[in-house]
């Protein structure tokens, strides 16, 4: 099983986006946003653990087929701990961000407290994070 820098790495390289796993919930509202959807994304099984701490097995989305992705930014705008950025947009601190986000997250237009409260998020976010196991 393959640890979640190696996908990070890999979207780096081959699209306009990357997502740091380690602060991406997994409930999948980048795919659900994406106007190709499940067209280009795909969860896979990866070893994540948040700050380094306690690795493991977690669903998370990746782009499978950057080719078809419209570059629109739905994805970006959907992401609710702001994990899913422009690849020249860095994290400089992982807590900062999961703070940042989670005090924006009630003043985002489309995907906000209302959305995420939606059965459909729930079960999205309870399913990819199940105790799949640890490292």
């Amino acid at each position: 099983m393959k640890d979640w820098k190696i996908y990070y790495e890999e979207m780096k390289s081959k699209t306009n986006y990357t997502i740091d796993y380690p602060i991406c919930g997994g409930a999948g509202e980048c795919i659900t946003a994406c106007p190709r959807g499940k067209e280009i994304w795909k969860f896979k099984t990866m070893k994540v653990s948040l700050m380094g701490i306690d690795k493991r097995i977690r669903k998370r989305p990746v782009m499978i087929h950057p080719e078809l992705c419209l570059n629109c930014n739905s994805c970006i705008m959907a992401c609710p701990t702001g994990a899913l950025r422009n690849k020249e947009k860095t994290i400089k601190s992982r807590f900062f961000s999961v703070f940042y986000n989670t005090l924006r997250l009630p003043f985002k237009k489309k995907y906000n407290l209302k959305f995420l409260s939606t059965e459909e998020h729930k079960k999205a976010f309870l399913e990819n994070n199940k105790k799949l196991g640890k490292e």
